[in-house]
């Protein structure tokens, strides 16, 4: 039996060439699912805040944890912790 090593290895690239396109698709639906599943929640935990089902205390907490840059998205939604500047010299 004689074997064609060229067809095989074209074959082979146009196999992991649709694997690798068939990958990407599946991480690109994934992060589109994982966004959308963020601003539904998100949504809705600023929709029980404005209406009174979650306390601010709760925004507060998790906003503690964010980093700057995205604590500052928040400052108009909650009072956050001002610093304590007592005994600084002036």
């Amino acid at each position: 039996m004689v074997v064609d090593l060229t067809k095989l290895a074209q074959r082979r690239a146009a196999l992991e060439s649709k694997l690798a396109a068939t990958t990407m698709t599946l991480r690109e639906a994934e992060r589109r699912l994982d966004s959308r599943r963020k601003v539904i929640l998100g949504g809705t935990l600023l929709a029980a805040l404005r209406d009174g089902s979650v306390s601010a205390d709760t925004l507060t907490l998790l906003v503690c944890r964010m980093s700057e840059r995205d604590r500052a998205l928040f400052v108009d939604e909650i009072a956050l912790p001002k610093p304590d500047f007592e005994g600084a010299v002036q």
